[in-house]
């Protein structure tokens, strides 16, 4: 009977098993980053979709099985994207394909961009990507779903779905004093490009640029980006004002010393200047507070520029321009997360005002070592060691970048929407207007008269496109933010590798040491050999070689000791976690089993 009971028991497990596997039951997320639990924001973009749309996920199923870390990546993608549609109530449909070679789903993985990824030296090669294809056949891809990027794949994916769902591209108006668009360059005779920055927004956006001198905004725009706002007009900033009122989308690039803008009533070609951007009455009244005439001077951030110095050129820090490294961006920031690095030249400070009604949240700052310089010193290009020489820090971590959310005070008395409804506007303010600017962050790569295309050294124009994205986008993409990975590393055994690679490292430079002060010993004393003994050991000399030799013997066998014992380790480290999750968590578990068991008892008795 036990064996019968046994079987019956096993049967009835399978078909558990069996059954919940085809159901999708309610679930429980206690990963630690709530990586399976969709944010509200996720949540209200797929619910309030006007049309259904559709994911599909290329995953290359078979030629993964061999890589574990990417095959884990994948099945939380899978998951997370079967809640994405379960909480869309049926306008986001999923489907995975298999793009095997030579078949259909290759084909289209390929039409759509998703191109297969080389995943180790053998040449092996396999996809996982997703395209998102809305009502009008519109599609956004994500060519490559990344483990590294993770912490963003609820943003992206919020991101494609809304860009999928638009019937066209989002309307962005540019203003700007700069000569960004192409123009005739009267000196060399010919028109010159546009700058890179709004050649790919033109890519990625509908762009229509506003003149300084214009009456008013364009109608039904997304976003408005300003660069170096310069002799606006008040009609022009009346316009504005009353745009932010409605709960408009501002990305704003202030500078303190613009050095890329021209005097717009010099003919066209000459007249560069240096100028403050200016917006009139619209940031104080805002809740913004910045300084038009004070440049953020950074030694620790400060680029190594070539100057004239007494001695003549050399390379020295310009405390002016700075590059601004990964550490002190905003890395929860779906905008700023993936950026390695900016280039700012003479950036100015940016903050919130004394009893600002709008929230700050900063995304780029400078460094502890600062100090705030008078724009009017600084000229065309400052002495760099008068700079330095002036500089005294005085440990303000000044912001460069902000992004600033809530209701705004009009500048002009404007009153709300008709309907009396408060909107909250979402304005990101950026320090500097040079960093647009192709020199600051691109170059062209050309071989003769042929363009090979441009190479990007730091990330300003993904700074721009990024945010611009995700001010076009739906508003509930400015409440994502990164999330927690999941991966999670053997910070105990790091630990002990870190503690022995310093043991091992500390002990191979005695030993070079001792070898070096050896072989200099056995040079002193051939030195004082005659000629013709030159190729003969003294007895003195022989005797220190074997000391050598015994040395480099001890030092190698101390070198594999220090090894085995990492490796032991590491094994004992295993062991344990082994046994208590073979064994420790089922004792755990079986106890409480046993003491529910015993309370519910002694309830019914």
């Amino acid at each position: 009977m036990a064996i019968v009971g046994s079987v019956l028991a096993f049967v009835v497990f399978v078909a558990l098993v069996a059954v919940t596997g085809m159901m999708r039951l309610p679930r429980l997320d206690l990963t630690a980053a709530g990586m399976y639990t969709i944010s509200p924001g996720l949540r209200a973009v797929v619910q309030s979709l006007d049309e259904p749309v559709r994911i599909d996920l290329y995953w290359s199923a078979e030629a993964a099985k061999d890589a574990p870390a990417i095959v884990t990546h994948a099945q939380r993608v899978q998951e997370f994207l079967r809640e994405v549609a379960d909480a869309s109530r049926g306008m986001v449909e999923l489907r995975v394909l298999d793009p095997k070679p030579f078949s259909e789903e290759e084909d289209a993985a390929r039409v759509n961009g998703i191109a297969p990824i080389t995943v180790d030296g053998l040449g092996r090669t396999l996809s996982l990507g997703l395209v998102v294809t809305g009502p009008t056949d519109r599609k956004d891809a994500l060519p490559w779903l990344n483990p590294g990027d993770e912490a963003f794949l609820e943003y992206d994916i919020a991101r494609a779905i809304i860009s999928a769902s638009r019937a066209s591209k989002a309307k962005v108006a540019l203003i700007t004093a700069l000569p960004m668009d192409s123009g005739f360059d009267p000196q060399a005779r010919r028109m010159t490009p546009p700058w890179q920055v709004l050649t790919q927004m033109r890519q990625l956006f509908d762009v229509e640029v506003v003149q300084p001198a214009a009456d008013r905004l364009p109608d039904d725009v997304s976003a408005v980006v300003i660069a170096h706002p310069y002799g606006m007009s008040e009609s022009l900033l009346k316009s504005i004002d009353a745009y932010a009122m409605l709960g408009g989308n501002i990305l704003l690039f202030m500078d303190p010393l613009c050095e890329s803008a021209v005097d717009p009533g010099a003919p066209e070609g000459f007249g560069v200047v240096q100028q403050s951007s200016d917006l009139g009455p619209l940031l104080p009244e805002w809740g913004i507070e910045w300084q038009p005439a004070k440049v953020v001077g950074d030694r620790k951030y400060a680029q190594r520029v070539r100057a004239r110095t007494a001695t003549g050129l050399a390379t020295v820090e310009y405390i002016a321009w700075l590059i601004v490294p990964k550490d002190a961006i905003d890395s929860a920031d779906p905008a700023c997360g993936m950026l390695s690095n900016l280039t700012l030249l003479s950036a100015g400070a940016v903050s919130a005002a004394e009893g600002s009604a709008m929230t700050m949240t900063p995304l780029v700052r400078a460094s502890d070592e600062t100090q705030l310089l008078d724009a009017s010193k600084l000229g065309s290009f400052a002495d760099p060691n008068a700079l330095l020489r002036e500089f005294a820090a005085d440990g303000v971590k000044r912001v460069l970048a902000a992004r600033f959310t809530g209701l705004v005070k009009s500048a002009y008395g404007i009153e709300r929407a008709p309907d009396g409804a408060p909107k909250p506007a979402t304005i990101v303010v950026v320090g500097d207007a040079d960093c647009l600017r192709n020199e600051t962050w691109t170059q062209e790569e050309r071989l003769g008269n042929l363009s090979l295309g441009w190479r990007v050294f730091a990330d300003n124009g993904s700074l721009a496109f990024n945010t611009v994205e995700q001010l076009t986008g739906d508003k509930a993409l400015l409440s994502l933010r990164a999330r927690g990975s999941v991966q999670r590393p053997f910070e105990v055994v790091k630990e002990l590798r870190r503690q022995a690679e310093e043991r091992y490292l500390k002990r191979e430079q005695e030993l070079q040491e001792r070898i070096k002060a050896a072989e200099a010993r056995i040079n002193e004393v051939q030195a004082r050999k005659s000629a013709d003994q030159m190729l003969v050991l003294s007895p003195e000399q022989q005797s220190q070689l074997e000391d050598l030799q015994k040395e480099l013997v001890a030092a190698r066998a101390e070198l594999r000791q220090v090894q085995l014992g990492l490796r032991e380790d590491i094994e004992s480290l295993g062991h344990r976690l082994m046994l208590a999750n073979v064994v420790g968590w089922p004792i755990v578990v079986a106890i409480a089993a046993a003491v529910l068991g015993m309370r519910r008892s002694v309830r019914r008795r």
